[in-house]
């Protein structure tokens, strides 16, 4: 039985909202990398938020499937990259993502601030989809 209430996957991409959300964990297994977060935010615009306005999660999930590609970088000043295991961004705040189709597979630039160093740094991915899963819906989002 899934312990999840709520799924979406990327064909929603749009209705979802990942600013100033906190990475609590990210897990790697085999082709799949799974980011537990805080919360996120669902616009009132997604088919499955009934309220009028978006809305913050509970604690989240999100995985990303057949991942054939992920790339973990700090930018240390403005002039130097460290590349770090994708793990090491536990703890992350999340600033902005994007999803660009190319071919059969979806690349996914996340962008954000590692709370360990306080640099800014970033996530890249190239997968065949992703999916959201929450059980509730609580407070409303920072921005309505």
């Amino acid at each position: 039985m899934n312990p999840w209430k709520y799924q979406t996957t990327n064909d929603y991409f749009d209705y979802l909202d990942f600013h100033d959300c906190i990475v609590e964990e990210i897990k790697i297994e085999k082709d799949i990398v799974t980011i537990d977060f805080e919360f996120i935010y669902i616009s009132n615009d997604h088919p499955l938020n009934p309220f009028k306005v978006a809305k913050s999660t509970d604690k989240c999930k999100l995985t990303f499937y057949n991942v054939k590609m992920s790339k973990a970088i700090i930018y240390i000043n403005d002039d130097q990259e460290k590349e770090v295991k994708l793990i090491d961004l536990d703890g992350m705040e999340f600033l902005e993502v994007k999803q660009q189709l190319v071919e059969q597979d979806f690349i996914y630039e996340i962008f954000g601030t590692d709370w360990k160093t306080h640099n800014f740094c970033s996530i890249k991915l190239k997968a065949k989809s992703f999916k959201v899963e929450w059980n509730e819906f609580t407070e409303d989002a920072w921005y309505v």
